[in-house]
């Protein structure tokens, strides 16, 4: 899931929060950018959006919104570091599922 507006204002809204225009677009880039996270449920991105709201009000989150070309390396960049860890999780899986694999063979259960 990757909220809208309309997602970002209601969740502002329901928890009393300041969600300027600025901080709005830079969200919308945020998720945007990631969209491989596992924002798999509202209350997920609602806390994280309270989060952002929060950390920007106290003056602590850059809200520059990096040029299209800029996003797009970075982008790719984090994709590319998304596949080399499913890699290593896959290979890391297929070991366990060939030794279960010899063990049930070795007792004849397979």
């Amino acid at each position: 899931m990757i909220p809208d507006r309309d997602f970002l204002r209601c969740c502002a809204r329901k928890n009393n929060l300041s969600l300027p225009r600025e901080l709005e677009d830079w969200l919308l880039a945020h998720f945007e950018d990631e969209p491989y996270e596992d924002f798999n449920t509202a209350s997920i991105l609602e806390d994280m959006v309270c989060m952002y709201c929060q950390t920007y009000a106290d003056g602590r989150l850059d809200v520059t919104i990096p040029d299209a070309v800029t996003r797009l390396k970075e982008r790719c960049e984090d994709l590319k570091d998304l596949i080399s860890d499913l890699r290593v999780d896959v290979s890391y899986l297929q070991g366990l599922c060939d030794d279960y694999e010899r063990i049930l063979k070795e007792h004849g259960l397979l």
